[in-house]
C-alpha cells in the first residue's frame, strides 16, 4: 500500500514539469499545428561507400618453355653420318661387342645404300639429258671412239702440213748432246711427213754425230734472246709474223711436238679455235667459257640449271658434233654411228 502511494506522489511531482515543457514548445512552433499531421522527415541518405577499385587481373603466366629442339642434322643423313661415323668405329675397335660392331656396321650399310641410289640416279639423268651425257662430247662405243680418234687424227695432219708451209722449226743443239741425238730423227720424221722446214742451230758450232742435219748454222746470239738454257731447244716461228713462239727446251715425243705445233699455232691466231677443237678427238666445243661477272646472279635451282642448259644450247645448235653443219636427217651419209647401228 506504501509503495502504490509513493508512486503517485512521484507522478504528480513531474506533471506540472512535462505540462510545462508541453506548452512552451507548442508556444514557440504552434503553425507547424499538432505533430500527428506533421511528416516525419525522410531519413537523410546514406553516402554510397566508395566503389573498391578495380580488380587488375593477374599477369598472364609464362607458358611452358617448348621442348629443346635437337641440334645438328638430321639422323641417318649423310651429314650425320659423317660427323658420327668415326665415334662409332672407334667405339667398336675398343670394345668389339656385337652390339658396338653391328651399330657401325649398320651406319656403313645405310652409307653404300645411298651411295647407290645416288649412282642409279645420275645414270638416269645423264642419260636423259644430252649436255650431260658424255658420249655426246666422245662416243662412248668402242667403234664411235674410235671413228672419233681417226678423224681428229687425220683434221690434225691436215692443219700440220698447213702449219708447215707459213712456218718452220728452230732447232738448238750442241755436240756432245745425246738428248739432241734422240731428237733429232723425229724432227726429220716431222720434216719428211709435213715438209716443215727445220733450221738446226749449232750452239758450239759443230754438227751432230749422227749427222742428220748437217747443213746448221752457227749460233750468233739467237739462243740468249730466244732465252736458251739447255739443249734440245724447239722453237716455232714464221718469217710472215716475225713471231717465234717456244714448242719446249727438252727432248718431245712426235705425238708431242704435234700437239705443241698445234697449241701454238692456235694461239698465234695461225688456225681457227674451231680447227683447233678438230684435233682433240673430242667435242671440245661444247666446254663452257663462263666469264665472271656475266653469270646472273641469285638464280634458284630451276633457274641455275635452266640458264646452264641454254648456254650449251647455244654453243652446240648451229653445229654438229664436229663443229660441221648438222646432216640431213633424211640422209645418214655422214653419220658413222648411224650406218654401224644399222649394218651398213
Amino acid at each position: 500500500m506504501r509503495r502504490i502511494i509513493f508512486i503517485l506522489a512521484v507522478a504528480l511531482l513531474l506533471w506540472p514539469t512535462h505540462t510545462l515543457l508541453a506548452q512552451q514548445s507548442w508556444l514557440n512552433d504552434h503553425e507547424r499545428g499538432w505533430f500527428w499531421y506533421e511528416v516525419e522527415p525522410e531519413p537523410p541518405e546514406e553516402e554510397e561507400p566508395p566503389s573498391p577499385p578495380p580488380v587488375q587481373p593477374p599477369p598472364p603466366q609464362a607458358s611452358a618453355p617448348a621442348p629443346p629442339q635437337p641440334q645438328g642434322p638430321p639422323a641417318l643423313s649423310v651429314e650425320w653420318i659423317k660427323d658420327n661415323m668415326e665415334k662409332y668405329k672407334i667405339l667398336a675397335i675398343d670394345d668389339p661387342s656385337p652390339q658396338n660392331v653391328a651399330a657401325y656396321m649398320y651406319l656403313q650399310r645405310v652409307m653404300l645404300d645411298k651411295s647407290q641410289r645416288f649412282a642409279e640416279q645420275v645414270t638416269h639423268v645423264v642419260q636423259m639429258d644430252p649436255y650431260l651425257d658424255s658420249g655426246t662430247r666422245r662416243p662412248i662405243a668402242t667403234y664411235g671412239g674410235t671413228e672419233f680418234s681417226k678423224e681428229a687424227r687425220a683434221a690434225q695432219a691436215r692443219l700440220l702440213a698447213r702449219i708447215a708451209q707459213q712456218a718452220g722449226i728452230f732447232f738448238f743443239f750442241q755436240k756432245g748432246c745425246g738428248h739432241c741425238e734422240i731428237q733429232a730423227p723425229i724432227l726429220k720424221t716431222l720434216e719428211e711427213r709435213y715438209s716443215f722446214n727445220i733450221i738446226p742451230i749449232s750452239l758450239n758450232g759443230e754438227p751432230l754425230k749422227n749427222n742428220l742435219f748437217p747443213q746448221y748454222v752457227l749460233d750468233r746470239g739467237q739462243a740468249r734472246s730466244l732465252q736458251v738454257i739447255q739443249t734440245p731447244a724447239l722453237f716455232l716461228g714464221n718469217p710472215n709474223t716475225q713471231k717465234i713462239i717456244p714448242l719446249g727446251q727438252s727432248t718431245l715425243s712426235m705425238d708431242q711436238l704435234e700437239e705443241r705445233i698445234i697449241t701454238a699455232a692456235r694461239d698465234a691466231g695461225w688456225i681457227t679455235p674451231e680447227e683447233y677443237n678438230s684435233t682433240l678427238g673430242f667435242n671440245a666445243g661444247m666446254a663452257l667459257d663462263l666469264k665472271q661477272g656475266e653469270i646472273p646472279q641469285n638464280l634458284n635451282d630451276k633457274e641455275m640449271v635452266e640458264y646452264i642448259k641454254k648456254l650449251y644450247s647455244e654453243r652446240i645448235a648451229p653445229r654438229g658434233a664436229r663443229g660441221n653443219s648438222l646432216p640431213n636427217p633424211k640422209t645418214e651419209e655422214n653419220c658413222v654411228e648411224c650406218q654401224a647401228q644399222s649394218g651398213h
